[in-house]
């Protein structure tokens, strides 16, 4: 898609190729060295978001009153689940075997894609993200595997919220595996390695066919 600003990096062939999701400000590159931690001879792709809010890159925008603007949402969602479709057509990637790895906004956009759009990957790794959306979902995320992580003292992500979050995605049929580091809303190399032992045991790396 034309307005779509995306990085890819090579990888093995039979390796489950990585998406990478940035935070605020982040950019298509920008979450490559923990995904080069988490998967080293995967395929990469990241795709930047394509909103800009007080200069900083994101996936979806803020009301005036600093709520989530979920029209918008909803449609830059359809604009990255159609922009993936199209990168990984580009690249011989199958979306369906796409290992999501997200960051605080870039996670939100793809728990929110699983919950409330079609979203086509069934494997994700999504580090301190929030329930942007309370209403319940008819979504069906049976085969869905996920690793979320949460920072005890994040004062962006109550424990409230995760929890809501978390209840969401177990209802929808996911199979949920959660990570609480006393942190804020920074990575640790705990939570890191964490997300690495998960990814391993999931066996989701060696693509399936």
């Amino acid at each position: 898609m034309s307005d779509a600003q995306t990085a890819f990096f090579p990888g093995e062939s039979d390796k489950a190729p990585v998406l990478m999701l940035h935070g605020t400000g982040g950019d298509e590159t920008d979450l490559l060295p923990i995904a080069s931690f988490l998967a080293p001879d995967s395929p990469k792709l990241g795709i930047r978001g394509r909103i800009h809010e007080n200069g900083a890159n994101r996936y979806f925008k803020h009301t005036d009153d600093g709520g989530f603007d979920l029209d918008n949402l909803s449609t830059e969602t359809d604009w990255l689940l159609s922009t993936i479709v199209t990168e990984s057509a580009k690249h011989g990637i199958d979306p369906k075997q796409l290992l999501v790895l997200g960051f605080s906004n870039g996670a939100n956009v793809a728990a929110y894609a699983w919950l409330h759009k079609k979203a086509p990957f069934k494997t994700a790794i999504l580090l301190h993200l929030m329930m942007l959306d309370p209403q319940a979902s008819a979504a069906n995320l049976n085969g869905v595997a996920t690793f979320l992580t949460h920072g005890d003292v994040d004062p962006i992500v109550s424990s409230a919220n995760f929890t809501g979050l978390r209840r969401q995605l177990t209802d929808a049929g996911a199979a949920v595996e959660a990570y609480t580091g006393h942190q804020s809303h920074q990575l640790t190399r705990a939570e890191l390695s964490a997300a690495k032992t998960w990814l391993d045991k999931t066996g989701r790396l060696v693509l399936s066919h």
